[in-house]
């Protein structure tokens, strides 16, 4: 490859990669072995149809680092790597188990050398076992070349890891493929599948690059263009690569590294880190995580202290969506906020939060929290707006408390004037809003909604919607009985019933036995000894739609005073 080019690319088939006579290494720290069944389904239909047409299958593209003229580090395309040298293995094996039962025992024996000296790798003279052209990461290699390579069942395979796991279940998955296909005790059959099949058919484009920084350039390139790796694999692999010179901090920042994914989970964790630049840096997409890190990560000590600051942040990323989490153990009002903000399944908000954490005393934090309820009640839950402005507001106060431009929370919350549905506003859009009660989110939302509105209700009572028996009552029943065709037709009903106006509480025993499917007059008689003042206080001669639209009217005021910010 000529000097200071960037890459090279070839087109290249399983034979021209394994039978070079190269070594392949996964880098120490990149991922484990994570390959499931349905891929390894994928890969067998994939070299099924090429054998069916005879014609080549693309793989894809393997980026490889250049290390030494025999050496190469595989940058991306490990999975694929390892999974095609376990299908090797697998077709081996079926040639080995051939001549252990007698069958072509010297022919077999001799096309078992000539793969396993072509695929896997020479045969060392002194022990005479094979030493493999392919090695794993630190936590897959021991057991890829002293149990796969070596043919070797492991002792015990409920105490493999979960990586090993997947190895061993995909050799033994290709083992059972390879004996159903070829019934017929022809060792010569297998060896062509082998060679002629998966070896010849099997194409990639190979990318091969001279150093670390092109790896990551090219890594960043195939990232966007959705090829298999991840934010997450991109930043590991970078952030371990600039500290890879001390073993020691090395080993420090795969521990911190670990207990983060740990505690924020591999597959959130690409949304907490762009909720982290966005709480930080800028607005970013998800595309551009790794190009953000780049910026500013660019030597061992950078690596340190963003690992620090994502630790911090994880701890609180992971609270702000468990009410249950310990952080809010000494303090019911954050408990109960959270719960409410995660039972409206809105999170552009987490950001600020965040930040929040850190920089705001408890009482201003908790005056946060009640604001970002009203407002994501106001906006999302009955405005039902955009959440696009959402990020970017949320964003600018984040970013501006995270730098030390606002110290003081009416600086925050006059941020967040630019989400606030004004009252007029969100009288008309409350007015309008009907709960589907067969619906489980919308019915959480309209159990908290009608626990708030009866706190505001005239001699109402404060009780707390996730601990209180109350049930839904629907005054004009949703099962539409006869007894009620009279002052509802079926297009009155259809349109009336799931307004809020027709919903209140009720105790479970007068809604299950009392009320039920009766008439209002019946219904209003049990309505009256009801403990709940947003129920007893429903008085009305009949019900119709006009009743609905009033009372509907009548809660979005009390709504408008509940859900309310003093900026």
């Amino acid at each position: 490859m000529a000097t200071g080019h960037l890459l090279d690319t070839k087109t290249v088939n399983l034979n021209g990669i394994l039978g070079n006579g190269k070594i392949y290494r996964v880098p120490q720290f990149q991922r484990d072995y994570s390959w499931g069944q349905d891929n390894w389904e994928d890969l067998w239909n994939d070299i099924e149809i090429a054998e069916k047409t005879a014609t080549a299958h693309y793989m894809g593209s393997v980026v490889l680092q250049s290390t030494t003229g025999k050496e190469y580090l595989i940058i991306d395309g490990q999975q694929r790597f390892t999974t095609l040298t376990i299908i090797t293995l697998a077709v081996i094996a079926a040639i080995q188990k051939l001549a252990d039962n007698g069958i072509d025992v010297e022919e077999n024996r001799e096309r078992v050398d000539i793969l396993m000296r072509q695929y896997i790798g020479q045969k060392d003279p002194a022990s005479l076992s094979y030493s493999s052209k392919l090695f794993l990461n630190e936590n897959n290699d021991g057991f890829f070349q002293t149990r796969l390579v070596s043919f070797r069942e492991p002792i015990k395979v409920t105490k493999l890891s979960d990586s090993e796991k997947l190895m061993w279940d995909a050799y033994i998955f290709f083992k059972q493929r390879i004996n159903q296909k070829f019934r017929a005790n022809s060792g010569g059959e297998l060896a062509s599948f082998l060679n002629n099949i998966a070896g010849e058919l099997m194409m990639f484009i190979q990318i091969t690059v001279e150093d670390e920084l092109n790896a990551y350039t090219v890594f960043e390139t195939l990232n966007s263009r959705g090829v298999e790796l991840t934010s997450t694999d991109l930043l590991k692999n970078f952030l371990f690569s600039l500290v890879a010179k001390s073993e020691t901090d090395l080993k420090q920042v795969k521990a911190q590294w670990k207990k983060i994914i740990d505690t924020i989970g591999l597959k959130e964790f690409p949304v907490f880190l762009r909720y982290f630049l966005i709480a930080t840096r800028k607005q970013i997409t998800k595309e551009y995580l790794f190009k953000e890190i780049k910026q500013f990560v660019k030597t061992g000590q950078d690596v340190f202290d963003l690992l620090d600051k994502l630790e911090y942040y994880a701890y609180n990323y992971v609270a702000l969506g468990n009410p249950d989490d310990e952080l809010w153990n000494m303090d019911k009002d954050n408990r109960t906020a959270i719960s409410i903000l995660k039972s409206f399944r809105v999170s552009q908000w987490k950001p600020l939060a965040m930040v929040s954490f850190e920089k705001l005393n408890n009482s201003d934090f908790k005056r946060l929290l009640q604001s970002i309820i009203s407002l994501s009640f106001r906006y999302n839950i009955i405005a039902k707006l955009q959440t696009n402005e959402m990020e970017k507001v949320y964003s600018r106060s984040a970013i501006n408390l995270y730098s030390g431009s606002y110290t003081t929370l009416p600086s925050v919350l006059n941020d967040l004037k630019a989400l606030y549905v004004p009252d007029d506003d969100f009288k008309n859009y409350f007015s309008l809003k009907q709960f589907n009660t067969n619906n489980s989110t919308d019915k959480k939302l309209l159990r908290y909604t009608l626990y708030k509105l009866e706190s505001q209700e005239e001699n109402g009572s404060l009780y707390d919607y996730e601990t209180d028996n109350g049930t839904i009552e629907h005054i004009l029943p949703e099962s539409y009985p006869e007894t009620w065709n009279s002052e509802f037709t079926e297009e009155e009903f259809e349109r009336n019933v799931c307004f809020i106006g027709n919903l209140t509480l009720l105790e479970p025993s007068k809604n299950n036995r009392e009320a039920a499917d009766k008439t209002f007059s019946e219904k209003k008689e049990v309505y009256s000894s009801s403990k709940y003042a947003l129920t007893n206080r429903i008085n009305d001669p009949h019900w119709t739609s006009q009743n609905i639209k009033s009372r509907q009217v009548h809660l979005a005021r009390l709504a408008t005073a509940i859900w309310k910010i003093q900026f």
